[in-house]
């Protein structure tokens, strides 16, 4: 059987305390340490399996919303998370976006993944950058959702000479300020 949080913090308490009358420190360290990492492993697994499941389920209406999933990371340790990475495929209406929203307002995880979707959209057209645009945006789902919008350099201004003037000093040498510390 699983053990919940409580549970484990729980056990890693009562190995801190020392449950047996001649308690030893290191001894209570090296239990509380093995409560918590046994604890947590197990529980990092059932919420990962379980988030998976989520996202399998919230699939389709990710790709409703004007989404397509281009891949998929998975992030292992204390607070482990699913991370997918998505690319706006369509801008669907506002009033489509409102009847996703009223469908799966009993189904909370893809109510909060649609919601932080369309809120992004609408974050991203705010948000202008010189030479960079919008591509893509990652939905990390792990105990504090988040989302990550993600842009990358303007084609037309890679290896613009403009550019390279500015990080090259008048003798036509890499400045020490530009130059990588190795």
């Amino acid at each position: 059987m699983k053990k919940r949080l409580p549970d484990i913090m729980e056990e890693m308490r009562q190995a801190l305390l020392g449950r047996k009358k001649d308690h030893r420190w290191g001894t209570s360290a090296s239990e509380a340490y093995s409560a918590a990492v046994g604890g947590i492993k197990d529980f990092s697994g059932d919420t990962l399996t379980k988030t998976a499941q989520r996202f399998n389920e919230a699939l389709p209406y990710i790709e409703r919303a004007g989404y397509e999933v281009t891949e998929i990371e998975v992030g292992l340790g204390l607070s482990p998370k699913i991370v997918p990475h998505l690319r706006l495929r369509e801008l669907i209406s506002d009033e489509a976006q409102t009847a996703l929203l009223a469908e799966t307002r009993d189904k909370k995880l893809i109510n909060t993944i649609l919601g932080s979707l369309f809120r992004a959209s609408s974050t991203r057209k705010k948000l202008k950058f010189n030479r960079f645009h919008f591509t893509d945006l990652e939905l990390e789902l792990s105990i504090l959702p988040t989302v990550v919008l993600k842009f990358k350099p303007n084609e037309n201004h890679r290896g613009d000479p403009a550019l390279l003037e500015d990080l090259t000093s008048a003798d036509g040498k890499e400045s020490d300020a530009d130059t990588p510390k190795k």
